[in-house]
Parts: C-alpha cells; sequence; structure tokens
C-alpha cells in the first residue's frame, strides 16, 4: 500500500575505477557470485544484468502475450499497440524461475502495453532471497482514461473496486534495469521500486501526464488510504521505497537505485519519492504547464513536489535541470525526526517556485559503475531528444 504524504558551470566529471577497485567493489556490494549474467551490462547505473538470453518470442495482442507468460517465457518482444482490456490486466511475475526476464519492444518506438502492468514480486520468496535479472525496455505503458473512469464508476466507496494500477513494479527483486520507456496516464504512481529491492538502473525514459487526465470530467472519488481521493489528482511519478520500514537506512541498506537521462512530466503533480540509497543525475523535471487551480472535483491541481526525499533515503542529486517546478526537492519524511541525507552539486533551477531542499556539501562518494555526468544546462534538449522508445 502507498503511504500518501500531504507534502506535497559546465560540468563533465567521468568517474573511472582501476580494475582492482571495481572488483572488490563489485564483490562487496553487489550481490550476484559469477554466471552468465553478472556485470554483463554497462547501464550508466547499479544495475548489471542483459536479462535473458533465450530466443525471443515476438507477441502482437493480448492472446499471444498471455501464451508466453504462460509458457514462461523469459524474452518477449512487444510489437504493436497491445491492449489489456477494459479493467487493467497484471501479469505478476512471483517467483525465481522468473530470473533472468527481458520484455522489450520491437525497434521503432511503436510497442504499447495499453492497459497493462508489469509486476514483479518475490514478497512471498525465502528470506533473502529476489527475484533476480530484469530488463524492461522500448515499450510505451498507458492507461486508457475512459476505461479508468467507467472501472471506477460514479464516487467509490470504501471496499469499491476503485481504478488502482501501475506501469510496471518491482517487489523483492534485484539487477533491475528500465531503459527508453515511456509511461503516462495511469492511476496510481506510474512506476514502483521497493520491498526489499535492490540494484536498479532507470534510464532514457519519459513518465508525464497529459492535459486531458489533468482536466479530466468526469473525475472520479474512490476510497485509496481511507479517505476519498480524485483520480485527476493522481499524477504521481514513482516511489522507492514504500514506507520507513523499506528504505536504505531502516530497510536493511537496499534500494541502491540510480535515475539517470530521464523526463518527468509535464503535469506531475509529485515525486519521485526517494527513500533508498539514490543517485540521481541528469535527469529534466519539465513542470513546464504549471498546472494551477482546481479540478472539477475542487482539488489543487499544483505541483506539490518535484524530487521528495524520504524517510531513511540518502539522495545524491547531480546535473539535474529543474524547469518551473514548485519545492524542487522536498523533504516528506513518513514521522518528524526521521533520518534522511541529501547531497547536491551542479544542479539548474530555472523559474522555480517553492523552496527546495537544503542539502550537505557533495560528499566524496564512489558508485561502483561508470558513468559521465553532463553539463546540466544541455540536459533539456538531449533528454527530450532521447527519452522514450526507440
Amino acid at each position: 500500500m502507498k503511504t500518501r504524504l500531504s507534502l506535497q558551470h559546465k560540468t563533465s566529471s567521468k568517474i573511472k575505477l582501476s580494475l582492482l577497485s571495481t572488483a572488490l567493489l563489485a564483490a562487496v556490494v553487489l550481490p550476484w557470485t559469477g554466471g552468465e549474467h553478472a556485470y554483463a551490462a554497462s547501464t550508466g547505473g547499479y544495475a548489471t544484468t542483459n536479462g535473458s538470453n533465450e530466443a525471443a518470442v515476438t507477441v502482437t495482442n493480448l492472446t499471444e502475450l498471455q501464451n508466453a507468460f504462460d509458457a514462461n517465457k523469459h524474452h518477449i518482444v512487444i510489437k504493436g499497440n497491445i491492449y489489456g482490456g477494459t479493467k487493467p490486466k497484471t501479469f505478476t511475475f512471483d517467483s525465481t524461475k522468473w530470473n533472468n526476464t527481458t520484455i522489450e519492444g520491437a525497434a521503432g518506438g511503436g510497442a504499447v502495453l495499453q492497459n497493462i502492468q508489469l509486476k514483479f514480486s518475490g514478497e512471498l520468496l525465502a528470506s533473502g532471497t529476489n527475484i533476480e535479472n530484469v530488463v524492461i525496455k522500448n515499450i510505451t505503458f498507458y492507461g486508457n482514461i475512459k476505461d479508468l473512469q467507467n472501472l471506477s464508476g460514479a464516487d467509490t466507496q470504501p471496499g469499491g473496486i476503485g481504478t488502482n494500477y501501475l506501469g510496471a513494479s518491482f517487489r523483492r527483486t534485484s539487477n533491475i534495469w528500465v531503459d527508453h520507456v515511456t509511461m503516462y496516464n495511469i492511476s496510481d504512481d506510474l512506476f514502483v521500486i521497493s520491498q526489499g529491492s535492490d540494484y536498479a538502473t532507470v534510464s532514457n525514459s519519459h513518465f508525464y501526464f497529459t492535459d486531458t487526465w489533468l482536466n479530466m470530467n468526469p473525475n472520479p472519488l474512490w476510497n485509496w488510504v481511507g479517505t476519498n481521493q480524485d483520480l485527476a489528482s493522481e499524477r504521481l511519478a514513482m516511489i522507492i521505497g514504500s514506507n520507513k520500514n523499506d528504505s536504505y537506512e531502516y530497510g536493511g541498506k537496499k534500494l541502491h537505485v540510480t535515475l539517470h537521462h530521464n523526463w518527468f512530466g509535464p503535469n506531475m503533480k509529485g515525486r519521485p519519492l526517494l527513500r533508498g540509497y539514490v543517485h540521481m543525475y541528469n535527469n529534466y523535471f519539465d513542470n513546464s504547464t504549471q498546472p494551477s487551480g482546481n479540478n472539477s472535483k475542487g482539488f489543487n491541481q499544483q505541483q506539490y513536489n518535484a524530487a521528495q526525499i524520504g524517510s531513511g533515503g540518502n539522495i545524491f542529486s547531480e546535473g539535474n535541470y529543474f524547469y518551473k517546478t514548485n519545492n524542487s526537492h522536498q523533504v516528506g519524511l513518513d514521522s518528524s525526526g526521521d533520518s534522511y541525507k541529501f547531497y547536491e552539486r551542479n544542479n539548474v533551477y530555472n523559474a522555480t517556485t517553492g523552496t527546495n531542499a537544503q542539502a550537505s556539501t557533495y560528499p566524496s562518494v564512489t558508485f561502483p559503475y561508470s558513468f559521465t555526468v553532463d553539463n546540466a544546462a544541455n540536459v533539456p534538449n538531449s533528454v527530450q531528444a532521447n527519452a522514450g522508445p526507440k
């Protein structure tokens, strides 16, 4: 369950590790001991996976996708627009038989999963065991607004069917690479990494909501966490860590996540909510539409934050570009006094509003991967040109 909070120089640094240092860091930090998938890919972040090495099976409709899933196919290529139906369809990958899985779009950028959630869910596995080595790339995920409105119907009372689903979620999953995806108009947070997941890279992806979603009418209410929430206000990017106990500091030093070269917005109301050990570089936070006023149910449409630093989070933010964002980095804790750490350097703030959280001096920190931090001034153009399926 999601925790809802009311809170709403030219630089180019190449991090190079010696072969010895890399080996030592990998041995200490990364949980794999070898094999065909270990340390295979360079993702610019914590993930080091190529996913599946099986022959690919291409699917073009829901039946073919279901058949591939039922046959335990580990390399699935999506071609065209696959519609999950009027009620969102979830594919749940819930055991280690799904280790080493790739789900990707065919070349050209036209692969779509509409009203479909991919859920990697290892919560019921033995303690210390996660699903491992998953790649999701080159796919657009979106929700059909009319379907979601019809599913919720009139004001949904407690216990009602609601409209909640995500594009992709990872629970108790390790070594995750999500690359060149687009997610929009989905009724929960668009994307989640939680429940002891670890070593993830999210790169070159676009997360946003359309004007049609922002201004939807009818705008259904449903019971979310004990109070009614309107659908149009559910414009949230992602969660890394579901609560204080599922955080880096309080949850066993997991949730190592890299976010780089992603485009967040427009029309994002809030988040990502960051409770992990998160390295965030060269992302474009775009609030160019600056939603304001109240929607058809009387709820405020203004963005409450662009990035939220949560309980137990250790956040390293560098070379990002914030455009017209409100409360660009905001501390929003589960309980007052919870521990967190926040460091930033070389970010650009253009026409931003509200306040930005006070950061500590950026430490001398070494990440177990090579990356280049581009000049933040160039981020809007480069990220918009490259984010999403290709």
